[in-house]
């Protein structure tokens, strides 16, 4: 996907979701240094997805901090049987859609690529993912709303069809089509970089 974070998937599976709904049980329990956790965990995927909706950094930053707060005030109604991430995100498009953040190509925060890992970054990889990220926010406007929201959420935040299905309020069927539709666009779009 063209996130890492520290050169990994942020959520690997479904073991590493059941543990973040874990730390969020004990969260909504008091525990504070569980929901500390549970921030610095899910703050990478939030982020990428705000920053790609958004063209200001500090107006990225403040979505996620208020996203966080909010997710942090209604913990007493959380439930576990819905995607941790699906519920944060939620909550970023609902602030996003209250701040007014128009749809349209965004600048790519280039720090949100890096990683920590020690020299053992491939450089041309590296660049190949900026240079990707970069022609797929060139053609983005080109997209449906719905199209746009799923590229997003998929390939920035990594979520799975489930997440993107909440989040959006749709079928994963319908996700999966939207994102097979997505691609066979953007690749017609792009279809001139290749040959």
């Amino acid at each position: 996907m063209l996130s890492q974070n520290n050169n990994k998937p942020v959520i690997y599976g479904v073991g590493d979701t059941e543990e973040i709904k874990k730390l969020i049980l004990l969260a909504k329990e008091g525990d504070k240094e569980a929901f500390g956790k549970v921030y610095t965990e899910l703050y990478t995927p939030l982020y990428r997805y705000v920053i790609s909706r958004s063209k200001n950094v500090e107006l990225a930053e403040d979505i996620c901090q208020q996203t966080f707060l909010k997710f942090y005030e209604a913990l007493g109604g959380y439930q576990p049987n819905k995607s941790p991430l699906a519920y944060l995100f939620t909550i970023a498009k609902h602030l996003l859609i209250n701040e007014g953040t128009k749809q349209g190509s965004v600048e790519v925060d280039e720090s949100i690529f890096e990683t920590t890992s020690d020299d053992s970054v491939d450089i041309i990889e590296t660049t190949h993912i900026h240079l990707l990220a970069e022609t797929i926010n060139e053609y983005l406007p080109s997209l449906t709303h719905d199209e746009q929201e799923v590229i997003r959420l998929y390939f920035y935040s990594e979520l799975g069809y489930k997440e993107i299905s909440e989040v959006l309020d749709k079928e994963e069927a319908s996700v999966r089509k939207i994102k097979e539709r997505a691609l066979k666009k953007l690749r017609a779009l792009t279809k001139h970089l290749h040959g």
